[in-house]
Formats: C-alpha cells, sequence, structure tokens
C-alpha cells in the first residue's frame, strides 16, 4: 500500500458497471436510500464478506460519484485496510496503486450489489425480512470461509408443522358446523384436512364462515380455502399455517423436474411452482396461449417471472426459443443480457426501444403469415412440419402499467400481438403491480386466457386478474393462484426461491451447448 495516497483516495471518483448502476439506481428506491453511496457501500461490505472473485470481465459504464460521497475522512482508512486484507487473504492482484484501489472498488461493487439485489428478492421486497438479513448476516464470515475446528455451521430448518385437528372440530363448532376430521396432509404451507359433514345442509354455512373460522384458528390475515373432497360427505379444508413452519422449494427442484419431463418442440412447458400438496406443478405455455401475470409489491412475482423464463431456457436450446424482454424497470431482467436466446440481442428498458421490439414482434408475425401462406400451412406446427426453421418467441413485459402510461398507443399494438401472434409461435407474458381496468382494458384481458394472481390488496385487483376474488387473500412471498386455462380450475400454487446466481449458472451452461 506504499503507492496509495489517502488524500489522493479522496481526491479521487469511483464507478461501477452498467448492470450494477441500474441495480444501485432500483435499490435506492426500493430500499428509500437518497443517494447511490449508501448503496454502494452496502454492497461493497457484502462483497467483502466473500471468497475471490470469479473473473469474469466488469465494465466501468457506470457514472461516477466522487470518493468524498462513497468514504469520509474518518474511514477511509478503514475502507482501504479492509480491501487490501481481502485482495491479500485470496491472493488477488495487490492494492498498491490507485488503478488497483480503484479496479477492487468497482469489483466489490458490482458484485455486492448483485448480492444484495438476491437477497431483497429473497425476501419477496419485504424491507423488515431485508433488514433482518443484513442485522443476522455474520457478514465477518466468508460464505466460502474453510470451516474451523469445532465450528458447527447449522443450516436453518422449517418448524414441524402441528396438527390441529382438535382446536379445527371447536372451531367449525363455534361457526355452528358440525364435523369430523377424517385426516390431513402437510403441505409446504398449509395442512389440508379432510373434514366429515354428518349434516351435508352445513356446506353452506362453512362456505359463508371462512372469514369468522379465521379468527377463530387466530390465522391472522390468511383464510382457510374450501375444495371439493375425494368421498361422500367429505371436503377438504387448507389451512395456513405459521410462517416458521413453510418449506422453501429450491431452485434445483425446477432442474429435476424439466430434466425429468420430455422434450417437445412444439411445448413451451413452464413451472411456476408446486401444489398445496408440494407436488410439481407445470402447464403448457404454448397452449395458454398469453399470460397474466399480477401481484403486488413483495408478492413474488418477479421470482415467478425468473421461474418460467428459467423454465423456458433449461427446457429449449437458443435455436428453439427467443425471449423478447422488455423492461422499463432496467433491472429486473439485467441478467439476461447478453444471452443468445434474446431476440433483437437487447433487452428494451425505456418506452422508445419498447415500441421498436413490439413493432418488430409484429413484423415478424406478419413474416411468418406470409411464408405459411406460401407453404400453404396454417401455423408454426405445421410449417416446421414442412421443413421450416422457425423458434417460439415468448414476449415477457415487465410493468406492463408503467408502459402505458408512458406511451398510450403502444396497448393497441399488444392487443393486436394477444389477437393474432399464437399461430405465428409468438406468446405474451404481461406483467404488473398494479392492476386496474385502466391499464388492463377488457380488450386486453380477453385476449390473454391464462392468468397468475399473486397476492394484491383488494379483491378488485383479484378481479381483474383472474375474474373472480381470492388472491387477496394469498399469503405473500409466491403463494399465487393460477388459472391456465380460460375456464378451467384455478390452482393454488407455492413459487420456488431462486436467485441471480442461478439465474446466472443456467444462461452459463446453456450458452457452452
Amino acid at each position: 500500500m506504499s503507492n496509495l495516497n489517502i488524500q489522493q483516495i479522496l481526491n479521487s471518483r469511483f464507478r461501477t458497471s452498467m448492470d450494477a448502476e441500474r441495480m444501485t439506481v432500483a435499490l435506492m428506491d426500493d430500499l428509500c436510500l437518497s443517494t447511490k453511496a449508501n448503496v454502494a457501500r452496502l454492497a461493497i461490505g457484502r462483497s467483502l464478506a466473500q471468497g475471490p472473485f470469479n473473473g469474469d470481465v466488469i465494465d466501468s459504464k457506470g457514472l461516477e460519484i466522487p470518493a468524498t460521497s462513497l468514504f469520509s475522512q474518518e474511514d477511509i482508512g478503514v475502507w482501504v485496510g479492509l480491501i487490501a486484507a481481502h485482495a491479500k487473504m485470496h491472493d488477488l492482484e495487490p492494492i498498491n496503486s490507485m488503478e488497483a484501489f480503484r479496479a477492487a472498488v468497482r469489483k466489490h461493487w458490482h458484485r455486492g450489489v448483485g448480492l444484495l439485489m438476491q437477497d431483497w428478492q429473497a425476501t419477496d421486497s419485504n424491507f423488515d425480512k431485508f433488514l433482518e438479513t443484513l442485522i443476522v448476516r455474520r457478514a465477518a464470515l466468508p460464505e466460502d470461509a474453510p470451516k474451523q475446528v469445532g465450528q458447527k455451521v447449522e443450516t436453518p430448518r422449517a418448524e414441524n408443522p402441528q396438527d390441529i385437528s382438535a382446536q379445527l372440530v371447536k372451531a367449525l363448532g363455534d361457526i355452528g358446523v358440525q364435523a369430523e376430521i377424517k385426516g390431513f396432509i402437510h403441505g409446504p404451507r398449509v395442512t389440508r384436512y379432510k373434514i366429515f359433514l354428518n349434516d351435508i345442509n352445513q356446506l353452506d354455512k362453512l362456505r359463508r364462515g371462512l372469514e369468522r373460522l379465521s379468527l377463530a384458528l387466530n390465522l391472522q390475515h390468511a383464510r382457510p380455502t374450501l375444495n371439493h373432497g375425494d368421498e361422500a360427505k367429505t371436503v377438504s379444508l387448507d389451512v395456513p399455517r405459521p410462517k416458521s413452519t413453510w418449506q422453501t422449494t429450491p431452485f434445483e427442484k425446477l432442474r429435476e423436474w424439466v430434466a425429468s419431463t420430455a422434450r417437445n418442440d412444439d411445448q413451451l412447458i413452464v413451472f411456476p411452482g408446486v401444489d398445496v400438496l408440494g407436488a410439481p406443478y407445470s402447464f403448457d405455455l404454448a397452449a395458454a396461449p398469453h399470460l397474466l401475470v399480477g401481484g403486488t409489491t413483495g408478492s413474488g412475482k418477479s421470482v415467478c417471472l425468473h421461474a418460467i423464463i428459467l423454465s423456458l431456457i433449461l427446457q429449449q436450446p437458443h435455436s428453439n426459443l427467443k425471449l423478447a424482454l422488455i423492461d422499463p424497470k432496467q433491472v429486473e431482467f439485467a441478467a439476461y443480457q447478453g444471452s443468445n436466446y434474446l431476440y433483437g440481442d437487447e433487452i428494451a428498458v425505456d418506452s422508445a426501444s419498447a415500441r421498436e421490439k413490439i413493432m418488430a414482434l409484429l413484423a415478424e408475425m406478419d413474416s411468418r403469415y406470409q411464408a405459411f401462406m406460401a407453404a400453404s400451412v396454417t401455423n408454426i406446427m405445421e410449417a416446421r412440419q414442412r421443413g421450416m426453421v422457425m423458434p417460439y418467441i415468448v414476449v415477457f413485459i415487465e410493468e406492463m402499467a408503467d408502459l402505458i402510461m408512458q406511451d398510450k398507443d403502444i396497448e393497441d399494438h399488444i392487443v393486436r400481438l394477444a389477437q393474432k401472434a399464437r399461430a405465428a409461435g409468438i406468446h405474451l407474458v404481461l406483467a404488473t403491480q398494479r392492476p386496474d381496468s385502466k391499464t388492463f382494458s377488457g380488450l386486453i384481458r380477453s385476449n390473454i386466457p391464462a392468468r397468475i394472481a399473486l397476492t394484491v390488496q383488494k379483491s378488485t385487483e383479484s378481479t381483474i386478474i383472474l375474474d373472480e376474488p381470492g388472491a387477496e387473500d394469498l399469503l405473500g412471498a409466491g403463494d399465487m393462484l393460477i388459472k391456465a386455462k380460460p375456464g378451467g380450475q384455478t390452482d393454488r400454487v407455492h413459487g420456488i426461491n431462486s436467485t441471480r446466481a442461478d439465474r446466472e449458472s443456467v444462461l452459463k451452461e446453456r450458452a457452452a451447448r
């Protein structure tokens, strides 16, 4: 460190990568932090708890900030010492020049802000949970540090769910329903009780009394769900459990599901998560053929979108699948930048580029129909049978409401795609955290048959998404209601847990093939 001068550092300016810049700005808004420097300090600290860097090339295209915003005269020595010690500990380039220090700050900022974004998404954008994550993390101990002799590292486990059959019978009696419990099954988040009704005429009383039953069982804001039973005079009652007993579904399960599903070039099977009993849940997006996804901040909507995207990437080669990504928030799809799955090679991050991409998709659709006419076929499957090379295109629009607010005329073009693009092999996934009738007109909803509703604030928002209430009673954190077919049943699904590292890992694997 002999060639480093503290005053020279304080007189300098620092920048991160373009991707990290976007995530920094997003976290400023999400965490209500006033400056990028506040996020950068958290990010650098988060990265210092990790091991060596992975060797990825990191650009320096983010905007500069002065060192005096990032560090202060009082603490600059500590930051230099920490960064230098990290480099020495992991046999990295010595921090003995301004250029080396700048590069180290850029790398730590880039890596750390990605990790913070993972932490934020893993808590489903819940500020209190995110803060708890920061507090309890042992930042001084790198995740990949060798275990010391006698050190015991325990993975947090969910508490064992309890059988509340006795309380349930009493609570049912409190609302005037005489019933017996014939069995139960613990799912990942709810327990399904098999209820035998002595008097079948009490079914309506049970259906009307679910809110009072929730109060009797002290379920707080959660609410039991009633389903048909498998025997005469029985019904199934799904009772939400305390969060401490929830079982999460790791990303590796998605890999297993895709690997065990026979690949079909004419299908786009997606796995949003597991059903209430823990079985994998899937549907064919190609048959859907378009999907509307809605849910409030913290509901798990973004994680759901990534599960759908990763299902497709793991299942199909890039020669058979292209992703048209439109992301006005500029950060949600950043991990896919540079992927050979991208349609048009770029992610649209503003209204102008979004319009350009939508118009290109309309031109693509018209071009395909002209090719179909020339070949005397009517859809993409028949065209493939004739030997025509034509990949599926799945269009993801994150925060549709923002896009329409910025460009009101674009709605007509999206509607035209929804009306005509199916046979051409172009499918839409439209997402929003603000479902309302102004943003999602009846014309859009009538042409987007498949729906996923995560937690919303009001029953009217659930009706906008699903054409029925219910999503306002969901548990959050990836709990969702899915209607995969128009007029079909509504299924309850719990989402998988994926991180940015999972996405990057899948993209690297697929790029190598």
